[in-house]
């Protein structure tokens, strides 16, 4: 199953659930105090914010293996990731403290004084060692570095291509954390992480499957495997009926709904994988990464209040062109930085001069 509609050697079907799962969660950040009744029906049905964060990992789980294989090797693949994806994010960071410097209400946890807090969220890591975000949106990103660790373990090790022992293991961890651990000791771990890890490992899964070394049976039964853990975590660590107070912890109904509708929403564009898409949705794909770190930004510049019908368009239109300008001037220059740095590490060492005889007629 090798045959797909690439445009500027870009996957379009990828780049279309990227813009959309970005957008998607961008909606759900602005609509979120617009109104009591969107905010109840994002805890408690469906929330576009947790469908989009489950579509988007698992085109990297998508992506990653195949990014790896053509690199070749570790050092390169890293390379690659680190350009891609620090760069801008670090930009991110820095827009934060600056609103915040000037008097923005940022609402940020993180002590921006604390060299600690600034390690840590340089470092991606912060979620995993419990410091607070600088971005309220980046503790998605430590999950996905840990995964690639993972991926890139198996690259070395040689059993990249084992799928089913990298699900299975992993998916074990995750039973044990997300599953166990709250039924028998009461320790609790983020439950998102549940739904981050098994959306790439799916991801993996149905790559697999797509580049032609596994078969649709075991990539269909890999990624069913991986929402049925995701689903059970989500019954496991979230309540039935919203917990008053806390309105970032959704039901259980909502969770496990965003799930299946986020691997359904994939599913569906990797059946029209041979179609061309709008190019609108392209170019949103092109600029989700800067969408989804910048567009909080857009949120705390423009705060909540007022006419909805004028602040939400004013958020999300913001939360555009703060991306574009990121995509723009932050991510293409790092790309590049990346691109060459990969050049000049693989140009073929040139050979020592060699002192030529001339015979002399």
């Amino acid at each position: 199953m090798n045959q797909v509609v690439a445009k500027g050697q870009r996957w379009q079907f990828l780049d279309a659930i990227r813009g959309i799962a970005a957008l998607a969660v961008v909606l759900q950040h602005s609509l979120w105090f617009a109104s009591p009744h969107l905010e109840t029906f994002f805890a408690t049905l469906w929330s576009p914010g947790r469908f989009g964060v489950v579509a988007f990992f698992i085109v990297s789980g998508f992506i990653v293996p195949r990014s790896l294989e053509l690199k070749g090797d570790v050092k390169g693949f890293w390379i690659s990731r680190f350009w891609r994806l620090f760069p801008a994010y670090w930009f991110s960071l820095f827009a934060f403290a600056f609103l915040a410097a000037i008097g923005v209400e940022t609402y940020t946890q993180a002590n921006l004084h604390s060299p600690i807090h600034w390690i840590a969220n340089l470092s991606m890591m912060h979620g995993l060692i419990r410091i607070p975000d600088i971005n309220p949106v980046s503790w998605t990103l430590g999950l996905e570095m840990v995964l690639y660790g993972a991926i890139t373990i198996a690259f070395v090790r040689g059993f990249i291509h084992r799928t089913w022992a990298i699900s299975l293991s992993i998916l074990g961890l995750i039973v044990v954390s997300s599953v166990l651990f709250p039924m028998f000791l009461h320790i609790r771990f983020p439950a998102g992480a549940s739904a981050v890890f098994g959306s790439i490992l799916a991801g993996l899964a149905l790559y697999r499957w797509f580049s032609g070394s596994a078969s649709r049976r075991d990539a269909i039964a890999i990624t069913f495997l991986c929402m049925a853990v995701t689903v059970g975590s989500s019954i496991i660590n979230y309540s039935p009926v919203r917990v008053s107070g806390d309105p970032l912890q959704p039901t259980q109904f909502c969770a496990i709904s965003s799930v299946i509708t986020g691997y359904a929403f994939f599913l569906a564009f990797l059946a029209m994988k041979d179609r061309s898409f709008p190019n609108a949705f392209l170019w949103l794909g092109k600029i989700s990464y800067s969408l989804y770190l910048l567009h909080p930004l857009a949120l705390v510049i423009i705060p909540a209040g007022g006419n909805p019908f004028v602040t939400v368009p004013s958020q999300v239109g913001l939360s555009i062109l703060l991306a574009w300008l990121g995509y723009r001037f932050v991510e293409v220059p790092s790309l590049e930085i990346g691109k060459r740095s990969l050049a000049k590490r693989n140009a073929p060492q040139a050979e020592p001069e060699r002192d030529v005889v001339k015979a002399v007629a």
